[in-house]
């Protein structure tokens, strides 16, 4: 059913000798090509508008070929993705990416041309392994940052990639329930036929509480008797979340690291998924001009708690706090910035829409003392 080539499948179990059950299997097969068109808003990319043709059944053989093209404010995007779920008749699942974008960031503008194959593998029913190669072009086609702290505006980059994911959590759409760990590695070298070199990791751990018993049946709740406050505190949750992530040149060291790595390879933090005090990307290192540059490694801490208020509509209190630094050669806890907020949900049965706004306690003399963020999806 997961794969969406049925509308209906239907197992009878029916007695038969001894302690024996044959199984009827009746099936109902869906349509297999879909056309589809969103639209839609984020506070950075401002209006969004894509549409997507999707065949599910590519030639017989029940494997996804989709084809989008997306536009927003900042750019435009265009994208083929195949899947195979069963590799070659395997547990294995593969996937092959090829994309091209263009997108304006604030400080500069960049092209990028590539392609991405995945193989995934279930190592046990939470824990999944994966091993990825990505093959991409990248170049800066306009530029307001001075290319001292650009670094390289036109190159390819060719990485050989490991993730790790445990996720244990129920409903993750809805109310998740459990915990998240991922894990990835990644390493460009000139072996791969890379113009630059580097190796990059990142962790994420998240924990998610929802203050109700949890159900017998996924997606069904009881209706337990008990005090409207009860009742009201059932529906509440808590969540925490802990990432940090690190990327080092393998070919430059010393106070010339800070640019040996690409603006585009650097990491970014602030915005509606990280430390929410602050604009998207804005948190971190900034060139003269007032142009964010990023940074070579980061953590983000996020505990975030809902609450009913009508229907599907929660509310949200939250505290967020983050460091963005320049290098990676001394990597620590250093200039922590915090956000502290309250924001609105909807929810939806794929996530919910979110309103925050984050309060800077401490901020400094070119900052602003907080920032809106509007959004889709969990913020961690």
């Amino acid at each position: 059913m997961r794969t969406g080539l049925f509308n209906l499948v239907q197992i009878k179990p029916v007695p038969v000798d001894g302690h024996l059950l044959r199984l009827d299997i009746s099936a109902e097969e869906a349509k297999s090509k879909e056309f589809g068109f969103s639209i839609g808003y984020g506070t950075y990319e401002g209006g969004i508008a894509g549409v997507q043709y999707r065949d599910r059944d590519l030639f017989g053989y029940g494997r996804p070929l989709t084809t989008s093209i997306g536009v927003s404010e900042r750019g435009y995007s265009g994208e083929v993705l195949y899947e195979d779920p069963f590799f070659f008749d395997t547990d294995f699942s593969f996937k092959a990416r090829l994309a091209a974008f263009t997108f304006r960031f604030d400080g500069y503008t960049k092209f990028e041309l590539g392609g991405r194959l995945e193989l995934t593998r279930k190592i046990t029913k939470y824990d999944e392994a994966g091993m990825t190669f990505a093959v991409r072009h990248v170049k800066i086609i306009d530029a307001e940052i001075k290319p001292i702290f650009l670094g390289d505006q036109d190159y390819f980059v060719n990485t050989l990639g490991f993730t790790n994911t445990v996720d244990m959590r129920e409903s993750p759409f809805v109310t998740p329930r459990g915990f998240l760990i991922n894990n990835t590695l990644d390493l460009a070298s000139s072996a791969f036929g890379s113009d630059i070199e580097f190796i990059r990791g990142t962790m994420r751990v998240g924990y998610y509480l929802p203050f109700g018993p949890k159900p017998l049946t996924p997606g069904v709740v009881e209706d337990k008797p008990g005090t409207p406050w009860q009742r009201w505190f059932q529906q509440s949750s808590i969540a925490f979340g802990a990432r940090a992530g690190l990327i080092h040149s393998l070919t430059v060291s010393g106070p010339a690291e800070a640019t040996a790595i690409p603006i585009d390879e650097r990491f970014f933090i602030g915005g509606s998924d990280t430390v929410r005090s602050f604009g998207y990307r804005d948190l971190g290192p900034h060139d003269p001009k007032g142009h964010p540059i990023g940074g070579e490694f980061f953590t983000v801490f996020n505990v975030e708690y809902t609450f009913p208020i009508f229907g599907e509509l929660q509310g949200a209190l939250f505290t967020d706090a983050g460091n963005l630094l320049p290098t990676s050669e001394e990597p620590s806890l250093d200039d922590m910035r915090y956000a502290v907020g309250v924001g609105l949900r909807y929810k939806l049965p794929v996530g919910p829409i979110r309103l925050d706004y984050g309060v800077n306690p401490d901020p400094r003399a070119d900052e602003d003392s907080g920032a809106f963020h509007f959004s889709f999806g969990f913020a961690f």
